[in-house]
Order: C-alpha cells, then sequence, then structure tokens
C-alpha cells in the first residue's frame, strides 16, 4: 500500500502541488510494519491515551476518532485521507524531515505531511527523529477543529514565504519547468552546482538529473 493514494480525492490534491512539493512525498509502504512495530505503536498509544483522556482537551480526543486513528493498528494513509476529506485535508508520507519551508508550504495547502517510519524499541519512549506516532497522533487530530485547522493553513502560508531564501525561489522556479523543457533542467543542474554555498544539495541534483533520463526516454 503507498501513500500516494489512488482515489480521485487524493490524486486531486496530490496533481494541484507544485513540483517541488511532490518530490518529497513517498510510499507509505504499509505491507513492511512488522509485528514489532504493530505492538510499538499498541504500547505506545495505549500509554498516551491512557494519561491524555484524563488532561487533554476533549478537541484532541474527539480529533483523534476524526482523523481516523485509533490505538491498535498504525493508520493507513488511506484510511486517513478518506476521513480527513471530510474536513478538506489530507495526507502524504514523506521521508523524516523536510525543508522547513516545504513543511510549511504543504500546510498552506492544507495537507499534513507525516514520517512513516516508526520508532525502534531501544526508543520506545521517545525518538529525536519524526516517526507516525509523533506525526499522526500528534499532528492530525488537531487539524479536525475547523478553526485551528485554518490558522495552520494561514501559518503555513505565511511560513513558507517568511523562510524561503533566495535560493529556494529560484530553484522553486526553475524546478517548476522539469516536467517539459529538459534544457531548463539542465540549466537547473548547473545553478544549484553552482550554489551549494547557498543550500544547494546532491538530492536536488540528483533529482534534476533523474528529471532528465525520464523526459529524455
Amino acid at each position: 500500500m503507498s501513500s500516494i493514494v489512488k482515489t480521485p480525492y487524493s490524486e486531486k490534491v496530490i496533481a494541484r502541488l507544485p513540483q517541488h512539493l511532490k518530490r518529497f512525498i513517498v510510499p507509505q509502504n504499509y505491507e513492511l510494519y512488522s509485528a514489532i512495530d504493530q505492538a510499538v505503536w499498541r504500547f505506545v498509544m495505549r500509554k498516551n491515551m491512557s494519561y491524555l483522556k484524563k488532561i487533554a482537551h476533549k478537541s484532541y480526543i474527539d480529533g483523534l476518532r476524526k482523523a481516523g486513528i485509533g490505538t491498535e493498528t498504525i493508520p493507513n494513509i488511506y484510511g486517513m485521507n478518506r476521513i480527513l476529506k471530510e474536513i478538506g485535508w489530507a495526507a502524504v508520507a514523506v521521508d523524516g524531515f523536510i525543508p522547513p519551508n516545504a513543511f510549511m508550504e504543504f500546510q498552506a495547502n492544507k495537507i499534513l505531511v507525516i514520517a512513516c517510519d516508526i520508532r525502534q524499541l531501544e526508543n520506545i519512549e521517545y525518538t529525536p527523529t519524526p516517526d507516525i506516532i509523533h506525526e499522526a497522533s500528534g499532528h492530525a487530530p488537531i487539524i479536525a477543529n475547523p478553526d485551528y485547522a485554518e490558522f495552520l493553513r494561514r501559518l503555513g502560508k505565511i511560513g513558507s514565504k517568511a523562510i524561503m531564501s533566495k535560493y529556494d525561489v529560484e530553484v522553486e522556479k526553475r524546478l517548476t519547468a522539469i516536467e517539459s523543457d529538459i534544457k531548463s533542467i539542465e540549466l537547473s543542474i548547473a545553478y544549484i552546482e553552482n550554489h551549494q554555498h547557498e543550500g544547494g544539495s546532491a538530492e536536488d541534483i540528483a533529482e534534476l538529473k533523474r528529471q532528465v533520463e525520464l523526459l529524455g526516454d
């Protein structure tokens, strides 16, 4: 199963995203979660809920249900999107950390990004890296509140522009052209290679070269 959900709603949501955001989306690969992964989810969620149901605001507890998140199984983004559709949002999987401006821009587009790895037993109490327990059960429930969801959307719109550097703006313009113009892609590679000291990454270059190969086939 994949986080790039093959439903009309999800395809529509992803299709309207700019190309530079689509490249961060990865499959969830739900079938790769082991029995131990599922047990970790149950342990942490049961422990959290035992505590949170006593102190958490009712909107958070309700939000878990509204976002399709339970205590017994790791949430599947297929199922989450069927429910998030009702509140005008969607979810996609990403690979761990993504640039802050990209995170904010997803949010501005009413899309929740979820790192779908799950912590290991040795980090069961706390993990410093994003995982699906933190991302799904921590972030998704609060967007079920319409007022807060709108606040997050506006914050994302403002934040993505506030933290976007001159380099980001230029690369965004160039990446937008990669679906149709090989020459623009090659110029983009040269631009990023010449501006690596400003934040250009090998990942940007590798992605652009991959697009050149795809378009050249």
